[in-house]
């Protein structure tokens, strides 16, 4: 007996719900304790200004940004600490239930009991929203080729902590999204000749955060499930990973290990998304016994169960503020194991910089240098593959002399260390105590002759088409950075533009004619890229 497909798809749909319930019921059940409590609760609400210097992203438990040597345990610093080290655009609340009087105790000795914070508050949570609004132009430097978007991505985002005990921590925070296209194209055929379609925009909600802590195991902390991964400078990882995770904490040392996934379980309530298929091995070690200065090590280990794809990113790092004027970071790094063709990788990269701030001067002017360099494959036919590889998990992405997160390597070129040398130099101002400014300059070269695409790059020409004129110069970009805090009097209302101009170098010439046999080859067209957003 056939079965209709209606039926199969109808079967098939329950199936997809049912499993989506089931993820829901388990974090539900985690967290009834706390949505279900009927009691009265004492409550206070802590917010910070992100102009202050508060880190931009929400870090519930931030096991990689440790405390400073000498300073107080977590649970006993100040509430408005504590917040500034969770919540940045977003408002936090924190709550605690109140106790019982006891016997003796006067109206008045309660009421400044009730104003007395406990240690461990049992109750966070954060939320906020952001509207983006995203605009690409010429990606492909081609004139011709009608590929620009305007994306405008509304966003509200939570997060909820519970403690039921001392020693542990549940945490949960859902992302709802919803992409609007004010301009794209349904197909683009890209300078190599293949051919992209117009993705389908839909809501989204997305469990970023699902996981259970576990402390007070002398210096361990264990955390099941997944957790934001954020490295100080977002140059290793900065993603949401699933498994198993170790935090180890003695003095001025601390060390964290796991092993994890990302997209191991398919976090969207609303639709499918594919599992990941990269399994990550992860240790980070670092030393904070020097004064305002951070020394780190750290191996990863990613291993592609489809492919033969086995990087190691083997590196050290070493950065700080030894003095409120000035500020310096050193990576160093190496790539090893091996790529998707089984040649063994054998690529080095370091990225070194410093910025000094003139405190005294009006506007509080800022000077920041910066030189990175990743080695390229000079010969793709041999069994070694030269090229330096970041993790794949990065975002690149920091702060010069303002508040606004930008991509360090450019807004609009935006590529992985590889095969490149980038040369930054950046200025910054504060026009008004919450208006900050960035200027920043890029020059990009080559290191190794090379054709094709610039790895992981957001340009999507191709490198040395004309043979005849080959050229390691990539080109030039200029980026423009704006953060208005605080704006019209609230203190959760902000304001964000990043913006770059790309221009290309020689190393990008199109084609005249037709592609396939060109008549003859001209200057790439420059490209650019805006991202606005509006914080609440």
């Amino acid at each position: 007996m056939t079965i209709p497909e209606s039926v199969i798809i109808d079967r098939k749909n329950r199936r997809f719900w049912w499993s989506k319930a089931k993820l829901g019921a388990m974090w539900l059940a985690v967290l009834a304790v706390a949505v279900g409590t009927v009691l009265p609760v004492a409550a206070t609400a802590a917010g910070n200004d992100r102009s202050e210097g508060v880190p931009a992203v929400v870090l519930p438990f931030p096991e990689l940004r440790f405390d400073r040597p000498g300073a107080v345990p977590a649970l006993e610093r100040s509430l408005m600490e504590q917040a500034a080290d969770y919540v940045t655009k977003n408002q936090l609340a924190q709550f605690s239930v109140p106790r019982e009087p006891r016997k003796g105790d006067t109206p008045g000795k309660q009421a400044a009991e009730a104003m007395k914070l406990p240690a461990v508050l049992k109750y966070q949570y954060a939320f906020g929203s952001d509207s983006e609004l995203t605009y690409n132009k010429n990606p492909d430097l081609d004139g011709r080729v009608r590929d620009d978007t305007i994306i405008f991505a509304p966003t509200l985002f939570g997060l909820l902590t519970y403690r039921p005990y001392a020693w542990l921590d549940t945490t949960l925070e859902l992302t709802a999204e919803r992409q609007i296209e004010l301009q794209e194209e349904d197909r683009v055929v890209l300078p190599d000749g293949s051919v992209t379609l117009k993705e389908k925009k839909r809501l989204s909600l997305l469990v970023d955060q699902a996981n259970v802590t576990f402390k007070k195991l002398g210096p361990f902390a264990i955390t099941v499930g997944r957790r934001n991964y954020e490295d100080e400078r977002l140059w290793l990882y900065d993603v949401a990973l699933d498994g198993f995770h170790v935090n180890y904490k003695q003095g001025d040392f601390h060390a964290e290990a796991s092993v994890s996934r990302e997209g191991y379980f398919d976090g969207e309530l609303l639709f499918r998304v594919p599992r990941g298929n990269i399994d990550n091995f992860m240790l980070y070690m670092e030393y904070r016994g020097i004064e305002d200065n951070k020394l780190a090590a750290y191996a990863i280990q990613r291993n592609n169960r489809w492919t033969p794809d086995r990087p190691l990113h083997l590196g050290a790092r070493m950065y700080g503020k030894p003095a409120d004027r000035f500020n310096y970071w050193i990576e160093l790094a190496m790539t090893r194991g091996h790529d998707d063709e089984r040649h063994d990788f054998k690529g080095e990269a370091f990225d070194v910089g410093a910025q000094y701030r003139f405190l005294d001067l009006p506007l509080q002017p800022s000077v920041t240098l910066g030189y990175a360099f990743g080695t390229g494959d000079r010969d793709p036919n041999d069994n070694k593959n030269n090229e330096f590889r970041q993790t794949g998990l990065q975002s690149n992405e920091g702060r010069f002399h303002g508040v606004t997160q930008f991509k360090t390597y450019g807004e609009m070129l935006d590529p992985e260390l590889t095969n490149l040398r980038i040369l930054t130099a950046g200025v910054g101002f504060r026009p008004a105590g919450n208006v900050f400014f960035d200027l920043v300059y890029h020059n990009y070269r080559l290191v190794e002759m090379a054709e094709g695409d610039l790895f992981s790059s957001s340009v999507t020409a191709q490198l040395n088409q004309d043979g005849m004129n080959r050229s390691k110069d990539v080109g030039n970009e200029i980026d423009i950075i704006l953060g208005f805090r605080n704006l019209f009097g609230f203190r959760k209302f902000g304001f964000e533009v990043r913006s770059g101009w790309f221009f290309p170098g020689k190393a990008y010439r199109n084609p005249e004619g037709d592609p396939d046999a060109p008549t003859g080859f001209r200057g790439a067209d420059n490209a650019f890229s805006m991202l606005a957003v509006i914080i609440l």
